[in-house]
């Protein structure tokens, strides 16, 4: 294990909270992540779809909105957090494609991680597409585990029935213990 910095640090990049500024940023950030998804797993229609600004302003001023800016400050990526049966939801992570592969993405996991802790929560669950490398596998290596259905809270079912409903395909419940 090394004790550099990881990279996108040294490339001048932030991790921080999101600022009102950066809020109307965040659809197209999220817009070009999803055009590296399969069609057949994320309809096409969803695909120019994007958190509602309402939802991040309101994530923003109850401090559950964090964003990677890149070094000119512009936003690169994001996290939003909310709760789900009790526990810390991972609402949307998105890194804008021209960005990957820096460490972003874990660096905003670390994020909501520590702000679920800190509200209490004994743990941090989220959907996702269970055979996009950048998906299920790359939140396993942070320490996530899938979730049977039947060890889904009502909630975090209903969520995964909704995204069945709107036309995604082969989503996973996952779960990482914060305690």
């Amino acid at each position: 294990m090394s004790d550099s910095p990881p990279p996108w640090k040294t490339a001048g990049y932030r991790i921080q909270p999101a600022r009102e500024a950066d809020l109307p940023r965040l659809a197209a950030v999220e817009r070009a992540a999803a055009r590296q998804f399969p069609g057949r797993l994320l309809p096409p229609a969803l695909r120019a779809g994007a958190v509602p600004l309402a939802v991040l302003r309101e994530a923003h001023l109850e401090g559950r909105l964090w964003v990677a800016l890149s070094p000119r400050g512009l936003p690169v990526g994001f996290a939003v957090a909310d709760t789900c049966d009790g526990d810390a939801f991972l609402v949307e992570l998105d890194v804008h494609p021209a960005h990957q592969c820096l460490g972003l993405g874990r660096a905003l996991v670390a994020r909501v991680v520590q702000w679920g802790r800190a509200a209490g929560h004994a743990a941090l669950t989220l959907t996702t597409f269970a055979s996009l490398p950048w998906n299920a596998p790359f939140y396993a290596r942070l320490g996530f585990q899938s979730l049977a259905p039947e060890a889904c809270g009502p909630a975090l079912a209903s969520r995964l029935a909704a995204e069945a409903r709107l036309g995604l395909r082969e989503r996973v419940a996952m779960r990482l213990a914060l305690r």
